[in-house]
């Protein structure tokens, strides 16, 4: 059995790879281009892959980042960090294949000088935001084993809710929309009229991954995927949902967020109202379920009353270089 690295040509056997350890998550290849081989920070060493006598037995996918995405004014503040942002074992495989591809991530990031790696929170292109214990009970284990330890207080839910054909809301939503159109905050489309104070508020408000996500969407077109709120032609809120990400396992617009508000605007409701709306948008296009990928704290309490439930758990893990594996 040896560990070697991604080579240019072998897409599909990775993608087969990935869907048969992740079963939970899986992949097309049109999503490993634009997700991996199209990340800026992606390297082929990076990318590992156990084999023994021609065939794949496990693979760990590896990043630091080298292109930082910043707004103005922002330091970097991931220097010493690094990300192992999928590691799947087949079931076939020995658990020394995986403690090796583990070994082998963690050498990849001290080499580029990284003293903290992280599973699996790295953004923009993260597939989950940690380990789900329960769907990977093996690879779970062989991360503790390894030396990684769970990121108290950092565990990410996944969400889900059924649109179609009620939607479930706050009997106050009404109350809520009337007494926000008083105050002179409407809730809307996004259009090209408003293009230029959106991407104003993202850039001041909104962490510079979200900015990056909803560019993507005016990129392609999909003005109509985003909701925003205005008050005296500012844009103080928004929210948006995905269509077209290349997965196979979701419907396309399933995908719900993110949202946020304007620092000086929150706890008036407009977060309430922009999910509802931005629901009701869904729901209208045919869209029956919807879903968040992750959220957690405050946010979870909201999603609960348009009838999100959790569906996942997804745990943080983190391992200090130079920590003892015993």
């Amino acid at each position: 059995m040896r560990i070697r690295h991604y080579q240019p040509g072998e897409e599909e056997d990775v993608v087969r790879l990935w869907n048969a350890c992740l079963s939970r998550d899986p992949i097309s290849l049109e999503v490993f281009e634009r997700k991996i081989l199209l990340d800026p920070n992606f390297e082929e060493e990076g990318f590992l892959l156990a084999e023994d006598g021609g065939k794949l037995l496990g693979f760990a996918y590896n990043v630091v980042r080298r292109y930082p995405i910043l707004r103005e004014g922002e330091v970097e503040a991931d220097k010493d960090k690094g990300w192992i942002v999928a590691f799947g074992l087949l079931q076939s495989a020995s658990s020394s294949v995986g403690l090796e591809l583990l070994k082998e991530s963690l050498k990849f990031h001290s080499e580029r000088g990284r003293s903290v790696v992280l599973y699996s929170p790295y953004v923009p292109n993260y597939f989950f935001p940690g380990i789900d214990a329960e769907a990977y009970p093996r690879e779970y284990k062989l991360m503790l084993e390894a030396g990684f330890s769970e990121v108290k207080g950092a565990e990410g839910l996944a969400m889900d809710a059924q649109i179609w054909p009620e939607l479930k809301h706050p009997p106050y939503i009404g109350k809520r929309e009337e007494s926000l159109r008083r105050e002179g905050v409407e809730i809307t489309r996004l259009t090209t009229r408003y293009v230029k104070p959106f991407l104003r508020f993202l850039e001041e408000e909104m962490p510079s991954d979200w900015y990056r996500h909803a560019r993507e969407l005016l990129l392609h077109g999909r003005k109509d995927q985003i909701m925003i709120a205005v008050k005296n032609g500012e844009v103080v809120g928004y929210c948006q949902y995905w269509g077209g990400e290349g997965y196979d396992w979701h419907a396309k617009g399933a995908h719900f967020g993110p949202f946020g508000v304007r620092s000086d605007m929150r706890g008036k409701g407009i977060g309430t109202l922009l999910l509802y709306r931005c629901l009701l948008e869904m729901k209208s296009n045919g869209i029956h379920n919807a879903f968040v990928l992750w959220t957690g704290g405050k946010a979870r309490k909201l999603y609960e009353r348009f009838g999100f439930k959790v569906t996942r758990v997804f745990k943080v893990m983190k391992k200090e270089l130079g920590e003892s594996n015993a």
